[in-house]
């Protein structure tokens, strides 16, 4: 579509989807925004929590999975992370029964001396509140979830057009630096422009990797198309039984066994609807914050390699699954990848409030009679 009848379109379009989705996908930014740096920020929120003693690890799962049954014994482990350099601790998740239904707590463990460091509601928590305000909208059981992918389907059509808009026909290099103080209308499209294009890739990434997230049953059949995606977790024949006759430490042995100089992030024991331990993988010779470059699923009752997924096994699409949530959050591409979602993250607040303001401002000036309005606009 060329032309000005084919301009209008577009205009029109990036226009309301900015004035109708806009304050929304401001919202998803600044708290991805805040996500990517989750982790750390929780860390410096509860240094209690996350301060371990010198010295080697002296527990392993199974001593982390009993002392979390210890503080209830009701609830049920489904997580255990092995430390890293954010958390040099290890955290237990157990789901506990609370007074207004299953609650995720944490429990946390200083791996040197055994001893437990605290346990607490995670579902609380400042950053757990904030990861699920970005993924659901604090609203998991109406729809949150596919609203937040909705909304990113939208933001691909605005981020397309914007840039469709926006894009100089000459003088490339200048567009990218320009930024005029006057009019004011005039700073506030140029600030518009420029957080659109100098983060126009990376904000493609992480909406496209969102949408994935929040949309699978939408995306597999698209990449389906071209390379097969896994929608199950592989799980043993066997009837479920607890303890398993395989326990959780010769279950991270025989999984990082099969992915030779891999070394375990997290370990999550088998649940009645998932029967199979599943190990997440640290990448090999990559950031040993990333706890699952790879998926590995042991048999519970006889220690058989039920499947393994990622660093080369597994299909792509299942594989760029699998990894779309560290690419998301920028944490695949070290630190500067952490930096740039932040970044990313933030730009989304920027261009709603720079575009609202640019429009309200030309409406005024409209309102006030016919006047020249400047500037290369990307919205109107």
């Amino acid at each position: 579509m060329r032309g000005p009848g084919a301009r209008m379109v577009w205009r029109v379009a990036h226009r309301w989807i900015g004035l109708v989705m806009g304050t929304l996908l401001a919202l998803i930014g600044l708290t991805g925004a805040l996500t990517t740096f989750q982790r750390e920020i929780d860390a410096w929120l509860n240094p209690a929590l996350f301060t371990a003693s010198p010295g080697p690890a002296t527990i392993g799962v199974e001593e982390a999975m009993a002392a979390a049954l210890a503080q209830d014994r009701t609830g049920r482990v489904t997580l255990v992370r092995l430390p890293d350099p954010v958390w040099p601790v290890i955290t237990v998740n157990q789901t506990r029964r609370g007074h207004d239904g299953q609650r995720l707590w944490m429990v946390h463990l200083d791996p040197a001396s055994g001893r437990v460091l605290g346990s607490r509601d995670f579902d609380a928590s400042f950053s757990r509140t904030v990861n699920r305000l970005h993924s659901n909208l604090l609203l998991r059981e109406w729809w949150g979830k596919e609203m937040v992918g909705i909304a990113g389907l939208f933001a691909l059509v605005s981020i397309g057009s914007g840039l469709w808009l926006w894009w100089p026909k000459d003088g490339f290099g200048a567009a990218l630096v320009r930024l005029r103080t006057r009019p004011r209308q005039i700073l506030y499209i140029d600030l518009h422009n420029l957080a659109g294009a100098w983060l126009a890739v990376p904000l493609l990434a992480v909406v496209l990797t969102g949408v994935w997230l929040a949309l699978p049953g939408v995306v597999r059949p698209v990449v389906g198309l071209v390379t097969d995606t896994r929608e199950r977790a592989p799980v043993s024949e066997a009837r479920f039984t607890w303890p398993p006759a395989i326990g959780a430490a010769r279950a991270q042995a025989l999984a990082e066994a099969a992915v030779p100089g891999a070394v375990a992030g997290y370990v999550s024991p088998p649940l009645p609807r998932r029967n199979a331990w599943q190990v997440g993988l640290r990448g090999l010779g990559g950031d040993p914050r990333i706890r699952s470059r790879s998926f590995v699923w042991i048999d519970p009752a006889n220690g058989q390699l039920l499947g393994i997924l990622g660093e080369g096994h597994g299909a792509l699409g299942a594989r760029m699954e699998k990894d779309a949530i560290w690419l998301h959050s920028g944490v695949l591409f070290g630190r500067p990848g952490q930096v740039l979602s932040l970044l990313t993250g933030l730009s989304l607040p920027v261009l709603w409030v720079s575009g609202v303001l640019y429009w309200l401002r030309k409406r005024r000036l409209r309102q006030a009679g016919p006047r020249l309005v400047g500037g290369q606009a990307a919205v109107g």
